[in-house]
């Protein structure tokens, strides 16, 4: 990746004439630390290396808590004013033309919205050291957004029962992929394995838990989880099909934190952006500088006594970063309330004002460990130093201590509200990323819910010592449960409303919804992504069309079903269904072949079964003719025919029997034993029932359908109907092993399936 010589921050303001300060892009690899009071212009010599990072061809991550950092967005357009702040012009145009700005906000669409789901990361493809460290970074994550104190005994025992239960469902291989499959999975342990976890938190304290870890995904703080694209360093980063990159440009990605209210919430995403690019880092190695982690005024992420969630993925990653080509950029006005240990990683500091004794004090042991010589003239220094002005200590770069007179910058310096970054982004950066996001939401996997059976058994506590237990940090047993915020109330109606008007159609593209709707199409394509994040529509391609429908209305127009479908009545339940199942167990022959089994669970999913209507000409027979005094050459019948979707076998039926796949089961179609006569047929909503997508996805053409008929019988086939057969499945686990089976059985006699 080309990147220029070094990074020009300034000058030398003591030398005669001022020289110019440089960086070598290297030595940021043992990142870079800016101290100074407010006004001392740390944000702005910190904006000064992002530009040159950017202008070299190198991504940049800056996370951006107050909006300052959101300006560089804005390209100078005052060519004089710039001469005036010793700027090359052309040197700022070029820096304009080279960077892919980009404004992001959590859970909101003021800017690019992101969210961060702290189980979508895909753990697995870690090494096993990193899943752990991985693992244990999702448990904490999960009980600092929960607002427990990760110090107290409590949060600590939460963090291991998470961790516990987590690190069991990846070793079973049924890691969830998303925040609600995790909580609702915890919502429906057994009381034996309640009792296991008990080891580390009282039982009734984790059913507490995760019922606060269920509240959540109510409200207007799941936009948190749901919100817009999910959090990825590929898209941060620019890299790859998915980020919306443009070509030739180096993407620098603003996090605008101020959309998220709770200091929490913001601990919490901070977090886990960094887990992913530690995860990231780690599957990208690079001895050479390959992307910049700013963060601005980073005091409280990693203070030097609280441990908030993202402080351990921190701390972590400014000992370990600079071996896979990540520099780390802070910012602070208040040293003295940052952890000294993860200080004690930069090599380079740019030093400002700094007028407080807790901060002097917090500073002196690193100036005088890098310059010793000096110490006591630098520490009489800092109280004087006007804005601009920095001490800059880097043995990487500079023998001696360095007196900066900081460049200015090739953007505009300013501070962003909300209003501002939606009118920023608004444009083409909005479409080029709504266009992403849709692409995205149709390629998602549809959402299933975790068996719900024990991860791992807990390791039982060693002899002579009791695991410490925990009640609550932040309130006491008697306290009543905290209540769910109250929702907002017009903006459910109005949601409500917009699903009301979804429904009348089977699916709407955003014109379509728009011209029902009388709104404008941008108004409808937020409308639209509002529902879908609400969970009250869906969302799916149709050639480069992306079309929305209402769940409410329980069709399946994704897989092509716009009407009520006809399913054929069960007859089992799932009583019925788990005693047929324990019958069905495997069992180890002689104690030493093959596994044991116990059965797991039951669920029912609908297989597609194409009915075929036909019209048949059946020969009868000289004795027929004369015994029933019918004189007819031939009767002419019409019936039905079920064929398998895919490989087009016949479905033979019987209640003694079951259903069993033939080629050709009888010279005349009409003479098949299937569903009529001995089964019920019922009209039910496809959005309700379970499907199998396999099916459906793989369905022959009616034509094909009947061309395939034809050649079995010499009859004329009609029409094609669509036709659902019940089906259990029967989730069998090998009793001591991991590995499991499932056994299929028809919801008709109960019997073995074969499909």
């Amino acid at each position: 990746m080309p990147q220029t010589e070094s990074f020009q921050l300034g000058t030398d303001r003591l030398a005669q004439p001022p020289a110019p300060v440089s960086l070598a892009p290297k030595s940021l690899l043992r990142h870079m630390m800016a101290l100074g009071s407010s006004g001392s212009g740390k944000t702005v010599i910190c904006k000064a290396v992002v530009e040159e990072f950017v202008r070299s061809g190198l991504p940049a991550i800056c996370i951006d808590p107050q909006g300052d950092l959101c300006s560089l967005a804005l390209h100078a357009k005052d060519p004089e004013y710039l001469k005036q702040k010793g700027i090359d012009p052309a040197t700022a145009a070029a820096f304009a033309e080279k960077a892919d700005v980009v404004l992001f906000s959590p859970a909101s669409r003021k800017g690019v919205a992101l969210s961060a789901d702290p189980m979508s990361m895909d753990v697995s493809a870690l090494p096993a050291r990193e899943r752990v460290v991985a693992i244990s970074g999702m448990a904490s994550m999960l009980a600092s957004l929960l607002g427990y104190d990760l110090e107290s005994d409590d949060g600590a025992g939460l963090v291991a029962v998470f961790d516990k239960a987590l690190a069991g469902l990846l070793k079973n291989g049924r890691m969830p992929r998303n925040l609600r499959q995790f909580t609702d999975w915890l919502l429906k342990l057994d009381g034996a394995t309640k009792e296991e976890y008990g080891r580390y938190l009282d039982v009734k304290k984790i059913e507490h838990a995760c019922q606060k870890l269920a509240r959540l995904d109510v409200g207007a703080r799941r936009l948190l989880f749901h919100e817009g694209l999910a959090l990825d360093i590929d898209l941060l980063l620019g890299r790859g099909e998915n980020s919306a990159a443009v070509p030739g440009k180096a993407r620098l990605s603003v996090v605008y934190l101020n959309t998220l209210n709770a200091q929490e919430d913001k601990e919490f995403f901070v977090a886990a952006l960094v887990e992913r690019l530690y995860a990231w880092m780690l599957e990208n190695p690079s001895d050479a500088p390959q992307a910049l982690f700013y963060i601005d005024e980073v005091a409280p992420f990693i203070p030097p006594v609280r441990k908030p969630a993202s402080k351990p993925g921190l701390s972590l990653l400014f000992k370990q970063a600079r071996k896979y080509g990540i520099c780390c950029l802070m910012a602070t006005q208040n040293p003295a309330d940052v952890d000294y240990k993860a200080m004690a990683q930069f090599g380079t500091w740019a030093i400002g004002r700094l007028t407080t004794r807790q901060d002097m004090a917090k500073v002196q042991p690193t100036v005088k460990a890098l310059d010793p010589v000096h110490v006591d003239q630098i520490m009489e220094e800092l109280p004087a130093l006007k804005p601009g002005q920095f001490i800059l200590i880097s043995p990487d770069n500079f023998s001696n201590t360095v007196r900066l007179q900081s460049r200015w910058l090739y953007t505009r310096h300013e501070t962003l509200n909300e209003d501002a970054i939606e009118q920023q982004v608004d444009g083409p950066v909005r479409e080029r990323f709504n266009e992403l996001e849709e692409h995205l939401e149709a390629q998602k996997p549809e959402d299933e819910e975790l068996p719900a059976d024990e991860a791992e058994e807990p390791a039982p506590a060693k002899a002579g010592r009791t695991a410490k237990a925990a009640p609550l940090a932040e309130e006491d047993e008697d306290e009543e449960e905290e209540e769910p915020a109250a929702p907002d109330t017009s903006a459910a109606e109005a949601l409500k409303e917009a699903d009301s008007k979804l429904a009348r159609k089977p699916s709407m593209t955003a014109a379509e919804y728009a011209a029902y709707a009388d709104v404008g199409e941008g108004a409808a394509r937020s409308t639209l992504r509002k529902l879908a994040a609400a969970g009250l529509a869906a969302q799916f391609k149709e050639g480069r069309v992306q079309r929305y429908f209402s769940r409410a209305a329980g069709l399946r127009p994704d897989l092509g079903l716009t009407e009520p479908v006809q399913v054929l009545s069960a007859r089992l339940t799932s009583h019925d269904a788990e005693r047929l199942g324990r019958d069905l167990r495997g069992k180890a022959t002689l104690g030493i072949f093959g596994d044991d089994e116990e059965l797991d669970h039951v669920e029912m999913e609908y297989r597609l079964v194409l009915q075929l209507e036909f019209r048949e000409s059946v020969t009868r027979t000289l004795m027929q003719r004369v015994f029933q005094f019918d004189f007819r050459a031939a009767d002419h019948l019409q019936g039905h025919v079920y064929l398998h979707p895919v490989n087009l076998k016949i479905a033979v039926y019987t209640p003694e029997g079951g259903v069993r796949l033939e080629d050709r089961p009888d010279d005349y179609a009409s003479r098949v034993r299937d569903f009529d006569n001995v089964t019920t047929l019922e009209r039910a909503l496809p959005g309700n029932l379970r499907l199998n997508l396999v099916d459906l996805q793989n369905r022959k053409s009616d034509e094909v359908v009947k061309q395939a008929f034809s050649q079995r019988y010499k009859a004329t086939p009609k029409k094609v109907t669509n036709l659902f057969l019940p089906v259990w499945n029967l989730h069998m686990k090998a009793v001591g092993r991991a590995e499991t089976r499932i056994a299929a059985i028809d919801g008709l006699a109960g019997k073995p399936l074969q499909w």
